[in-house]
């Protein structure tokens, strides 16, 4: 053993109780421990699961408040509704406007037509100088050209189906009849200021007629042929224009709106101050018969038997004479104001038995900021009311 190699040197005196290494003790763990009463816990980080495996917490998820987003001006719903409704009365109203052009143009092609084949205009009785026969066939195709044709391009463009406008809901025979003959009476009673209106037009000098003064019919043919036009066609092709598709697309904002503006620009359509009572009031009559009965055979009915009032003490005059169709004439507007007025009661006692008249209330519509203003204020409306304006003004002085 070296002199430097110390690992098991022990001091004289002293006993061997731990081993040595370089002069130091080596302390080592006893074999059997006594056990420990009561342990001192030991904390770890971080915390163990069950399975030895660390347990992390999971993060709290905090609250995140942000300010609410406004949306553009050009997206404010409130807006592209004003819009939508703008735009839809404007279209509506150049539909309505292109009627008269196109009348135009179609009686200047039919007057080539028939001066080609040596049709004679000079003749005593004629209308706008055709025979009473060819204008009245005239007029149905031009019903069809002018009315039916804009609007139905209306419905195209908008991508709006027919079956969403012609509405024919079933609402009852008896109620059906009631409401045309009460919607008939209330109708031929708007005469009475419409003739007061032309008797004061006459009386300033200027022409007080009312659009069914030039109409005549001499013959049976003729008197065919104008009940053809007037009693048939031109009912079914300005109910289709005025109350299937105005009052139809309108009620989105409402049945009020629709059928003040339905009833206005179908009342102004006809060009005539002196006729306005009358068919401004039908039109308010008809519109509301729609949207509340949601039929248009209602509405055409009520239209038809309206027209033939108005034409059949002409074709008495022309075929009987003056005096009977006089008569004739006094004796059937008795007979509506009579059936009118019964059917008002009838419906009235009916709705409080229990027997509802109308199946919905009104509607009120997709809610919009001064509908009225942009129902009226659009260029298509502004257009129509000065044309309305310029064509009365050429009627009173022609």
């Amino acid at each position: 053993m070296s002199m430097n190699d110390n690992r098991n040197h022990t001091p004289a005196g002293q006993p061997v109780t731990q081993p040595l290494y370089n002069g130091q003790p080596v302390y080592t763990a006893p074999q059997n421990p006594a056990p420990v009463q009561n342990p001192t816990p030991v904390y770890t980080y971080p915390p163990q699961g069950g399975n030895g495996a660390p347990v992390y917490a999971q993060p709290v998820q905090q609250p995140v408040y942000s300010a609410p987003v406004q949306p553009p001006k050009w997206a404010d719903p409130a807006r592209l509704e004003q819009k939508e409704l703008r735009r839809a009365a404007s279209r509506l109203s150049f539909a309505t406007m292109t009627s008269l052009p196109i009348q135009v143009l179609w009686t200047t092609l039919a007057t080539l037509i028939l001066t080609v084949c040596g049709v004679n205009f000079m003749g005593p009785n004629t209308i706008g100088d055709f025979p009473p026969t060819a204008y009245y066939l005239i007029s149905s195709i031009a019903s069809f050209l002018s009315i039916v044709l804009p609007f139905s391009f209306f419905l195209f463009f908008g991508k709006r189906k027919l079956s969403d406008t012609v509405l024919v809901e079933k609402n009852g025979v008896l109620n059906s009849v009631l409401l045309v003959f009460a919607g008939l009476a209330v109708s031929v009673l708007m005469n009475i200021p419409a003739n007061l209106i032309s008797q004061l037009l006459e009386g300033a000098g200027l022409n007080g007629d009312a659009n069914t003064a030039d109409l005549l019919a001499m013959t049976p043919v003729q008197a065919l042929t104008m009940f053809v036009s007037v009693v048939l066609v031109a009912p079914v092709t300005e109910e289709f224009a005025f109350r299937s598709v105005t009052t139809a697309v309108m009620r989105r904002w409402g049945d009020w709106p629709a059928v003040i503006f339905s009833a206005l620009i179908f009342g102004m359509a006809h060009y005539s101050i002196q006729s306005l009572p009358v068919v401004l009031m039908a039109g308010f009559v008809m519109a509301l018969l729609y949207v509340r009965t949601r039929n248009i055979w209602v509405n055409i009915f009520v239209h038809m038997l309206n027209n033939l009032l108005a034409t059949l003490p002409i074709a008495l005059e022309g075929l009987v004479g003056a005096d009977a169709a006089n008569i004739a004439s006094n004796l059937l507007t008795y007979i509506v104001y009579g059936l009118g007025l019964i059917a008002l009661v009838v419906l009235l006692i009916r709705n409080f038995t229990g027997h509802k008249v109308f199946r919905t209330p009104m509607q009120r519509g997709v809610p919009v900021r001064g509908k009225a203003l942009w129902m009226f204020v659009n260029p298509g409306f502004i257009c129509y009311y000065v044309l309305f304006v310029v064509m009365c003004i050429v009627t009173l002085y022609s």
